[in-house]
């Protein structure tokens, strides 16, 4: 019986820590609901997937004010780029309450400019694809809308460059 003891406690023990190794990249995404103002702006020359997420996420949560946005957007200092924004950004809402992350799944940085490709994910389950551009300015990686946009975007924005 102390040998069948034994064993079932190792088992135990065994799922335990299975449990936790599989469990703690899920709780590594960054949701919408959780993204910052002090996260935005991204200053690493090759960025993390980290980074981006939670960038990502507060670019997207419509909690965070549309100045520090602007800021971390190329151009975001314009009256074309803060109004093309200004209307994006009016769908934000429903970001927050579907509780969507970005997960990155590449990052390609060449000079100044950098190419990111992931997944939009709503519940755990991939929603949308997404390849997102930036352009480095002052040490800060800004959103490149005009790229972003490029393939459509709602109300097909004019951001003026």
């Amino acid at each position: 019986m102390s040998k069948f003891l034994k064993t079932a406690a190792i088992a135990v023990f065994g799922v335990i820590v299975m449990s936790v190794g599989l469990t703690a990249p899920a709780s590594a995404d960054v949701n919408i609901r959780t993204g910052k103002a002090a996260d935005l702006p991204i200053r690493a020359n090759t960025p993390s997937a980290g980074d981006i997420e939670r960038s990502y996420a507060g670019f997207y949560n419509p909690n965070v004010p549309l100045e520090p946005k602007y800021a971390v957007s190329y151009r975001g200092d314009t009256p074309k780029v803060r109004k093309a924004l200004q209307t994006l950004m009016g769908m934000s809402k429903t970001y927050d309450y579907f509780s969507i992350q970005g997960r990155i799944t590449k990052v390609n940085v060449n000079g100044n400019r950098m190419s990111v490709t992931g997944n939009g994910v709503m519940a755990g389950f991939p929603a949308t694809s997404f390849t997102y551009h930036y352009i480095r300015e002052a040490g800060i990686w800004k959103y490149d809308w005009k790229a972003n946009c490029a393939t459509g975007c709602q109300g097909n924005p004019d951001f003026g460059y």
